[in-house]
This record gives C-alpha cells, sequence and structure tokens, in this order.
C-alpha cells in the first residue's frame, strides 16, 4: 500500500461506514459514523484429497465472512437493519413482518492508523456485497445503556471481496 509499504502501523480507531444499496432497490446511502467498534471475521475452508488415508493436495475451499457494528447510539436505519425491518423515512417508523428484506449493500468505510513514527494514515475499506443479519437479542435495562449490534454477512463474489487501500481521502 503506497505511503505505508513495509513500516509498521497500530490501529487505535473505529470505521466510519457507509452503506450503498445495491441491485433493483437502490436508494439513499446510510452513514454509519457512530460505531463504539466493529469487527470483520473472514473464514475458509479447505478440501482435500487424500492419501493412504492422509491429507495429500489441498484445494481452496469457500469463503465466509461477517462485519459486525456495535454501537450505545444508532439511528433508526441501523435499529430496522437489525429487526430485519424496514424503515420509512417519511413517518420515522419501523416496520417488522414476517417477509425478511434481502437488500445488499456495498459497504465502504475509513478509518486512521497511526505509523511507528506517530504520522496518521486515513485508509479505506471495501467489502463488495454485504447484507444484514436480521437477528437481534437488544436488552433495554433502566440502569445500564443498551449495546447494539448490527452483523452483517459478508458476500463472496471472485471478483473482489474486499480491499484496502491508503489516502482514502486523496
Amino acid at each position: 500500500m503506497a505511503g505505508t509499504v513495509g513500516q509498521k502501523f497500530a490501529i487505535k480507531d473505529v470505521v466510519d461506514v457507509t452503506l450503498t444499496p445495491l441491485g433493483e432497490a437502490e436508494g439513499q446511502a446510510i452513514t454509519i459514523n457512530y460505531l463504539n467498534s466493529c469487527q470483520l471475521t473472514l473464514e475458509s475452508e479447505s478440501v482435500y484429497a487424500t492419501e493412504k488415508g492422509n491429507n495429500s493436495i489441498s484445494f481452496g475451499g469457500s469463503r465466509t465472512g461477517t462485519f459486525t457494528m456495535s454501537a450505545q447510539v444508532i439511528k433508526d436505519e441501523f435499529l430496522a437493519m437489525m429487526l430485519g425491518g424496514t424503515y420509512n423515512q417519511v413517518d420515522g417508523s419501523i416496520t417488522v413482518t414476517g417477509a425478511i428484506p434481502t437488500k445488499s449493500y456495498k459497504l465502504s468505510g475509513t478509518f486512521n492508523v497511526a505509523l511507528a513514527d506517530g504520522t496518521q494514515v486515513l485508509r479505506k475499506i471495501e467489502l463488495a456485497k454485504v447484507t444484514p443479519q436480521p437477528s437481534t437479542d437488544m436488552t433495554l435495562s433502566a440502569t445500564d445503556i443498551a449495546e447494539f449490534q448490527l452483523v452483517m454477512d459478508v458476500l463472496v463474489d471472485n471478483d473482489q471481496l474486499l480491499k484496502i487501500t491508503d489516502n482514502a481521502g486523496a
């Protein structure tokens, strides 16, 4: 990556996310710039040809991934995606039915890295296609601030899964 190639760096930042709707249901981008943390998990699976019962030749298998966003302060669009519902921008309502929305998004975001010399470098992350997991465990309490998590499934195609670049603002 230009600017930081070969340099040591550390990250103490969270990604400011923009979700851009894909496909026929294209619409207004959703900005999520209030996260406390986020976590990208990517997993891959290999299959093996065996020789005398031992793994001998490896073949790359499928990839799966999730991008989990955690916040205490959220907007209605975030809550609607968590619940597997739809948000009506006109009246501010969230409606959840038996039919789960299947809208996909391009996820892009920025975060800062600190180089060993103290220089801050802005990086950009892009996930080509994500879709919300409408599974929610939401606890509301009179004594504790509610924690909200939105998990996005990372959908894999052969073109691009993930890209991280320097100088997102340039």
